[in-house]
């Protein structure tokens, strides 16, 4: 073989590891242990060889950043160069309503926050409403304000203008000052039940209450100074059912026909101690609705007689309670006009003198009357009227409640049995 190769080599003249092109090439050991140490290749080397002798490789080193100490010396950091951008990881808040903790008031929807404030008084409620518009819009719905008490509050102007609009239907405000109310509007107002008993105020400030008030059921103006523009008003509200005017003064009585014949549907009317002449009292007895069932025409002494008596109870048959006390005109001769009510059950005569003692025996024949009050009648205590008429209780209650919408035995901040939630005590 050497000798044909040697042939070969002789008549080509071209060394083994020549090409036929004329390129020669050649392997060297050394290099190729190098490329393949840097492209992580290690050579497979012979059993026989021993293993310290192969090189010891090792992953790339980690060149180091620019900027820092071991190329500058010094530790200068990323937000000091001034060609770098620092990006810094924001944390996020971890999401307290997931893990069973609170919430924040803002993300409360609007019924569970009027459920909250429905719990708080009235000085807590004007507080909370100053906080935000929305909590000052959710303060003032009206929901929270349908029954308020401001009784013995001093109201500038423009303070019950700006209460009733929030949409009260029960407001009870006895022996308070009312200023102006201060409306912005003319719209009526939602009032059903009101109590303005003895309250410090004028005429005119009434009037302009009174005529937006379309729907009282209940009105109670006791101790007030009225006029008639005032008692017109009034009877704008035909569905008014209970009406106080005790001790009122300062109308006419052609505004007291015109509003009995508006207020058609009346059951309990009290114009006791109004002042009445005989003109008052003839429109009162003459035009009372026929529905009154409770009637306190009590403390016109000069002014009732038996005659109006009997026209009052042809008029209203339905009458189950009625109150005459202080009348010095009445005599028994009104008995048998009483006798004629079919459903009377409270008869008041305190303070009629001209009635004798002995004469009440006769008012046992009333088989529906439960009690009977006759407070300064019976002077000579050998006179027992309880063995006259055993089945009536005699004297059991010496005040009367018709029409009064806080009754002496009732609770303090009812309003003819409506209880008030909202109370003015003390900001």
């Amino acid at each position: 073989m050497r000798e044909r190769e040697n042939r070969r080599v002789l008549h080509d003249g071209t060394p083994p590891n020549t090409s036929p092109l004329g390129l020669s090439w050649s392997c060297n050991h050394a290099d190729t242990t190098s490329l393949m140490s840097v492209m992580g290749v290690q050579l497979i080397q012979d059993g026989n060889t021993a293993s310290s002798t192969s090189p010891h490789l090792s992953p790339p080193a980690k060149r180091p950043r620019h900027g820092t100490a071991a190329n500058t010396g010094t530790s200068t950091g990323k937000e000091n160069h001034p060609h770098r951008f620092l990006v810094s990881k924001r944390f996020r808040r971890a999401n307290a309503s997931a893990n069973g903790g609170s919430r924040s008031c803002d993300e409360l929807p609007d019924e569970l926050l009027l459920l909250i404030f429905r719990a708080l008084s009235l000085p807590h409620l004007l507080k909370v409403s100053q906080v935000s518009r929305r909590w000052h819009r959710l303060a003032f719905d009206q929901a929270l304000w349908y029954s308020v008490d401001l009784s013995s509050a001093t109201l500038p102007a423009g303070t019950l203008g700006r209460v009733l609009a929030s949409g009260v239907m029960v407001l009870r405000s006895p022996r308070s000052f009312l200023g102006e109310p201060g409306f912005t509007d003319d719209s009526p107002l939602l009032l059903q039940h009101m109590d303005l008993s003895h309250c410090i105020t004028t005429p005119h400030t009434l009037l302009h209450l009174l005529r937006r008030c379309h729907r009282l059921i209940g009105l109670s103006l006791e101790g007030l100074q009225l006029s008639d523009p005032v008692l017109r008003a009034v009877g704008q509200s035909q569905d008014l059912l209970r009406l106080n005017l005790s001790s009122c003064s300062g109308f006419g009585h052609d505004a007291l026909h015109h509003m009995l014949h508006s207020c058609c549907r009346l059951e309990e009317v009290n114009v006791s101690w109004c002042g009445f002449g005989r003109p008052h009292v003839g429109v009162t007895v003459t035009r009372v609705p026929e529905t009154v069932t409770q009637l306190n025409i009590s403390g016109h002494r000069r002014s009732l007689t038996d005659t109006d008596v009997q026209v009052l109870c042809q008029r209203c048959p339905r009458i189950t309670n009625l109150d005459m006390s202080d009348s010095s005109m009445l005599t028994p001769a009104c008995f048998p006009s009483l006798q004629q009510l079919p459903h009377l059950q409270h008869l008041g005569l305190s303070r009629c003198h001209h009635i004798p003692a002995a004469s009440v025996g006769e008012l046992a024949q009333i088989t529906t009357l439960k009690t009977l009050s006759i407070f300064g009648l019976v002077h000579n205590s050998t006179l027992n009227v309880k063995d006259l008429i055993p089945q009536i209780k005699v004297n059991a209650f010496p005040l009367t409640s018709i029409a009064r919408p806080t009754p002496a035995q009732g609770k303090a901040r009812t309003v003819w049995g409506i209880s008030c939630r909202l109370a003015l005590r003390t900001l």
